[in-house]
């Protein structure tokens, strides 16, 4: 199995996964392992999960963005009409 260190951790964080570990009767060790085992799982499971950037951009930057984007959808999906028949 590999081993990773992880420098600069605050005091403050440390302490809160060791009160985690201890409420789940674990060491903190292995409650790291277990949190970072199931980040690596979720993310590899569902690598679509985490937003492109430039999709995030564009939510935050244009408000509504979403709304316009379901209404073209719904276009897309509808069948095509009859074009009208002039006489």
């Amino acid at each position: 199995m590999a081993s990773v260190t992880i420098r600069n951790l605050s005091d403050e964080t440390k302490g809160l996964l060791a009160q985690r570990a201890s409420r789940r009767r674990h060491s903190l060790e292995e409650e790291l392992r277990q949190i970072l085992d199931e980040a690596a799982r979720a993310e590899a499971g569902n690598p679509d999960a985490i937003e492109p950037l430039g999709s995030f951009i564009v939510r935050i930057t244009r408000p509504g963005y979403d709304d316009v984007a379901a209404a073209i959808d719904a276009q897309r999906q509808r069948p095509d009409r009859t074009l009208p028949v002039f006489e």
